[in-house]
């Protein structure tokens, strides 16, 4: 089974990618994060993250319960093992809205991982996007455009790379990477079987 790494620097529009992309493709189902950040206006529980408290978390941590988990921008940040045997239990490839830490962990514990890294057109694109969703401060904006440049550095680990400048483009881009996993020897496999099982059905003259 595959899974898919998407990763961004925050305000890059990996979230509306996604989201758009599971609307065109039911085949992959996003593995939801849990999280100590504060739920922000618009976001609900089992939708866009499962949202606990710092010592929960811990306690989550403690029980071995995660596959990948982070610090990340003053939060805590992690893939449960639950969340993803229940995705596979569907037939459904999971994908991971995950920061460049949690991809690298997520790599070392995976088979068959397709990554792909989503970048602004630019530094200055990014933070137009972080002040115009007013959901950080002015502190928490700095912070997160510090951390964009060592993310950026990350894109070498990955497979692919979008540029989210124009919405529908960066969209038809990703779709059409994540379509050729579909295609790939691996994922058809039983499909061939099944054809080479016809050949039984007729005889050769």
């Amino acid at each position: 089974m595959f899974s898919v790494i998407i990763s961004a620097p925050s305000g890059a529009g990996k979230t509306t990618l996604i989201e758009k992309l599971l609307i065109q493709n039911p085949v992959f189902e996003f593995a939801i994060s849990t999280t100590t950040r504060i739920k922000r206006a618009g976001e609900a529980e089992g939708k866009n993250y499962y949202y606990v408290s710092y010592s929960e978390f811990m306690q989550m941590v403690d029980r071995g319960e995660f596959l990948e988990w982070a610090k990340v921008h003053d939060n805590y940040y992690g893939t449960s093992k639950k969340e993803v045997d229940r995705i596979k239990a569907n037939s459904r490839i999971p994908i991971f809205d995950v920061d460049v830490q949690g991809a690298r962990s997520l790599r070392n514990k995976l088979q068959n991982v397709i990554s792909v890294f989503i970048i602004p057109p630019s530094i200055k694109e990014l933070e137009r996007r972080l002040r115009h969703r007013s959901t950080e401060t002015d502190h928490q904006i700095t912070v997160r455009l510090n951390n964009a440049f060592g993310e950026l550095r990350e894109y070498v680990n990955y497979d692919y790379i979008v540029v989210n400048d124009d919405l529908q483009k960066a969209l038809d881009e990703l779709s059409a990477i994540l379509k050729t996993i579909l295609l790939k020897r691996e994922y058809m496999d039983a499909t061939v079987k099944r054809l080479m099982e016809d050949v039984h059905d007729y005889t050769i003259r």
